[in-house]
């Protein structure tokens, strides 16, 4: 229905759009296959009385559709209801053929209804019956009248139906339980996505039952004992803390058929076991994981009881992820998903190169856990999340890998969860460090760094240490290294192979170091006037004058820096010690 306020209120489309619509003979020729009449057009001509006005509120007048595409237009089978008087606007245009006689309150409140933009109303607006109380015309040929009035609008309306009440409000307790039941979809749906549940609508298993109130002396093999006159139980565990294995005095006790954990709960309820009256209900959770309840550090897995699912049910599976993180270990009877091996028998042939205290090396193969490894490092949590060739999933992948035995036992020691290895020299260190930066181990690095520029490596071999943190691009370590260097001759320190992955800015980078403390140590060779030696000067004319072999000190001590200035922290050091030495000597320290 559109609706125009004091104007008109039109109606009659069965597609509610507003153009649709046809006579009563183009619907009859439409719907019947054997009319061999000629083409019925869809509007009839409209029949203007010029008698007939639209003077008096209530006038039912048919609508005239334009021509449209070629289709000459008409009356169809839309018309309208005045809602004004004395709308001559509409005379000579439209056909009236009939009036309101009766319920003008109706169109009263029509014609106050709010619409939208386009005239329709925000709640519906429905003519749910007609009843014709005398009709004098003929029905036409092949008139098929339907056996009762339309329930459902043909447009299936998103807006108010004309039976709603968008105001009304429900009891509180219904309201209540519709929010609490809107909550719990929600958390649900929260536990879904964290991987909690399967999915958001899971049940609860009807053959398990939750016994709480125990006594902590209470096993496993006692419940079960008890328990099973009831019928055969699956599985029987008392929950224990994971770290003490002390009981948490609750339990879940898996029954083979629903029937006999019904019997068990009437039978068993404040029931006294081992002085303690227990309680006993039906189990509502769902994170059973493959008849499993919780980590329970006392007691081993019975694998003849464990069944394929998840949540109580088999044809469920648990969210996991990594591809095949649990089919590897139910497969082979491990729990490793990976093995890096250093026998280099799956190189494929292919060339490694490796030092020589590595030739000769035993085999010697590393079973490793994916989860682990893509958590330590982003290169293997990359390499993990790429497509798995389906035909080889069946098997634990073997990697070979190009480092020592050494060298990758000590890089998984500081990646698992373990005490880290103890580093006893450079050599080590950088093996070790070389292969973190290669599979990108982060946590590894961070601490390696650390033991680069410990007391130990960096007082002993500074050079070395600088030329290890510039190999690897370790800013810091370099800087604190080059510091250390100012201590030794840099041409004197042993030559280290690590030299030669440095580039020749690094290096000069460190002798720029020297040369720049060398200028600062010329221009310490000063001494304060406040020094004076009759004895040295030997003479009463220059008993207030600096001594003399001052000046022939300063003289060596400049030619000596500015000749060979990558060893001069020592000698300036030297020179500041003597003349701290002497001042305290004639001021009588």
């Amino acid at each position: 229905m559109q609706i125009s306020k004091d104007f008109l209120a039109q109606t009659g489309d069965p597609t509610a759009t507003g153009t649709g619509g046809e006579s009563i003979w183009s619907y009859i020729a439409s719907g019947s296959p054997s009319n061999t009449e000629p083409l019925v057009s869809r509007y009839f001509e409209p029949e203007i009385r010029p008698k007939l006005k639209h003077t008096t509120k209530g006038t039912v007048s048919m609508a005239v559709a334009p021509a449209l595409e070629g289709d000459k237009g008409g009356c169809g089978s839309q018309f309208f209801v005045t809602l004004a008087d004395n709308i001559d606007y509409l005379d000579g245009k439209h056909t009236v053929f009939g009036h309101v006689v009766e319920g003008f309150e109706t169109l009263d409140k029509i014609n106050e209804v709010y619409t939208d933009q386009d005239g329709r109303p925000f709640k519906d607006i429905r003519i749910r019956h007609v009843v014709i109380l005398d009709d004098p015309f003929p029905d036409p040929p092949d008139l098929i009248q339907p056996p009762s009035s339309p329930t459902r609008p043909p447009d299936n309306s998103t807006r108010i139906a004309e039976d709603e009440d968008p105001l009304a409000t429900l009891p509180e307790e219904e309201e209540e339980k519709i929010r609490r039941e809107k909550a719990a979809a929600a958390s649900a749906l929260t536990l879904e996505m964290v991987g909690d549940l399967p999915f958001a609508n899971v049940r609860p298993p009807e053959n398990v039952l939750f016994v709480c109130k125990l006594n902590p002396v209470t096993r496993d093999e006692d419940l079960e004992l008890i328990f099973s006159r009831f019928g055969v139980i699956m599985s029987c565990q008392v929950i224990r803390d994971k770290r003490t294995g002390d009981s948490l005095q609750y339990a879940f006790i898996e029954f083979d058929k629903r029937g006999d954990a019904e019997q068990a709960y009437f039978k068993m309820q404040n029931v006294l076991v081992d002085d303690r009256r227990i309680w006993v209900d039906f189990s509502q959770s769902v994170a059973k994981l493959n008849t499993h309840w919780s980590n329970d550090i006392r007691r081993d897995l019975k694998l003849s009881r464990r069944s394929t699912g998840f949540g109580g049910r088999d044809d469920l599976e648990k969210t996991r992820r990594y591809r095949d993180e649990d089919d590897a270990s139910r497969r082979h009877g491990g729990h490793y998903d990976m093995v890096f091996d250093i026998s280099g028998s799956h190189g494929h042939g292919r060339k490694r190169s490796r030092s020589r205290d590595s030739e000769h090396e035993e085999p010697a193969q590393f079973h490793v856990h994916r989860c682990i490894l893509a958590a330590a490092s982003p290169f293997f949590h990359d390499m993990f999340s790429l497509p798995q060739n389906p035909t080889v999933t069946h098997k634990v992948p073997v990697i070979p890998m190009s480092e020592t035995k050494h060298t990758l036992g000590t890089l998984l020691e500081f990646v698992y969860p373990v005490q880290d290895p103890h580093i006893q020299s450079l050599d080590e260190l950088v093996s070790v460090l070389g292969a973190s930066a290669k599979y990108d181990f982060l946590g590894v690095i961070a601490t390696l760094r650390k033991l680069l520029v410990a007391p130990h490596f960096v007082e002993a071999d500074p050079t070395r240490v600088y030329a290890i943190a510039s190999r690897f691009e370790l800013e810091e370590e370099a800087r604190i290294a080059s510091k250390y260097t100012l201590n030794v001759q840099i041409l004197d320190a042993p030559l280290s192979e690590d030299l030669k992955y440095i580039t020749a800015y690094s290096y000069h980078q460190l002798l720029d170091l020297h040369r720049r403390r060398a200028n600062a140590a010329i221009a310490l060779l000063k001494v304060s006037p406040d020094i004076k030696c009759m004895q040295c000067n030997g003479s009463t004319f220059s008993l207030y004058a600096i001594p003399k072999w001052w000046y022939q000190f300063e003289k060596m001590a400049r030619e000596e820096l500015s000749s060979d200035w990558i060893g001069v922290p020592a000698l300036c050091r030297q020179h500041i010690r003597f003349v701290e030495i002497f001042a305290g000597l004639e001021k009588g320290y």
